[in-house]
């Protein structure tokens, strides 16, 4: 026998527009006008980072900020955010673009959302704070579909190409890449390098050099991926950079690794959980490594953009679930 419930005969309203949590013109709102205080020396008057022949129907202003209120609010899917905006929000572009022409446009401003969100992430960083570094895998594709999906895998078109990779975190093979990432203890963003599948993770630490000067003279905490002598010994000499990772229990002169480093480190951990629980990171339906790329970047800059908002209302600024709720 089963008993029904009496919740389930109540009629709920399940319009995400009821609430100011899912709303999007409120949510877009709140997103254009902290980027536009933000960063008001680096967009014109009409929120343009540079002069067009023929003025734009959308601002670049308009459209980084359309692009992290939707990952704000979870939409993933460019269709169903069109749908939305012309469905439940048409005064709120009388002039919104195609679709086709905002994808086009986000991957030529991704130098200017770069910018912002390091903006954005500037007032969270103290300058003693160690920095953490770790990656995690990035499927495109399952491993059944190896021979037959082209998507991210044409070397013609796609600067990195997904390959073939191994991560027991996914449950063995994928075709995907890797992003790896650097972030303060409070996971906050700092700097991000996307790679194949197969990459080593301390292939990072050997792109760094001494134009990063926001890396320069920091500490920087890790797993034993990131174990070399000679890497340790080119960041320290170049950037100023100590590598700090636990010693492998056969090496020579094993010690104890520092079990608040050891916790510091697990923080990363959590910031990757928020990634793929919140801003579904392992969802994607780019079909080539620049719409991949401009993606992920977006769903970086809406959690350091909700990081930001609970920073200036004095909340734990990692409670990003509910974080513009109010």
């Amino acid at each position: 026998m089963h008993i029904l419930d009496i919740q389930y005969l109540v009629d709920y309203s399940t319009n995400l527009e009821d609430t100011s949590m899912h709303d999007l013109a409120t949510i877009y709102g709140k997103v254009r006008d902290t980027i536009q205080s933000r960063a008001e020396n680096f967009f014109d008057g009409v929120g343009n980072t540079r002069a067009y022949p023929n003025p734009p129907k959308m601002s670049d202003l308009e459209v980084i900020s359309l692009a992290i209120a939707a990952e704000c609010i979870e939409v993933i899917s460019e269709n169903l955010l069109w749908y939305k905006l012309e469905k439940d929000y048409p005064d709120l572009f009388p002039q919104l673009i195609h679709r086709a022409s905002f994808n086009r446009r986000k991957k030529s401003l991704r130098e200017a959302l770069l910018y912002c969100t390091e903006l954005l992430a500037a007032p969270m960083i103290d300058d003693q704070e160690a920095f953490l570094i770790d990656s995690i895998p990035i499927p495109t594709c399952k491993i059944v579909r190896e021979k037959s999906s082209k998507a991210c895998r044409r070397p013609e078109l796609d600067q990195v190409v997904a390959n073939k990779g191994y991560n027991p975190i996914v449950g063995g093979y994928f075709i995907g890449y890797k992003m790896h990432i650097i972030s303060t203890e409070q996971g906050v963003y700092r700097d991000l390098l996307i790679t194949q599948a197969n990459a080593h993770d301390s292939i990072f630490l050997k792109e760094i050099t001494t134009d990063d000067k926001h890396l320069e003279g920091r500490i920087l905490i890790g797993d034993r991926g990131y174990i070399g002598q000679a890497t340790q010994l080119s960041l320290f000499e170049q950037v100023g950079i100590y590598l700090d990772v636990p010693y492998r229990r056969n090496q020579k002169d094993y010690q104890v690794y520092d079990p608040e480093k050891r916790i510091k480190r697990k923080s990363i951990e959590v910031v990757f959980s928020q990634y793929c629980d919140e801003f579904r990171l392992r969802c994607n339906y780019a079909k080539r490594f620049s719409g991949f790329e401009i993606r992920i970047l977006s769903k970086i800059a809406a959690k350091t953009f909700k990081q930001y908002w609970n920073f200036t209302h004095g909340r734990k600024i990692n409670q990003t679930k509910h974080a513009l709720a109010a």
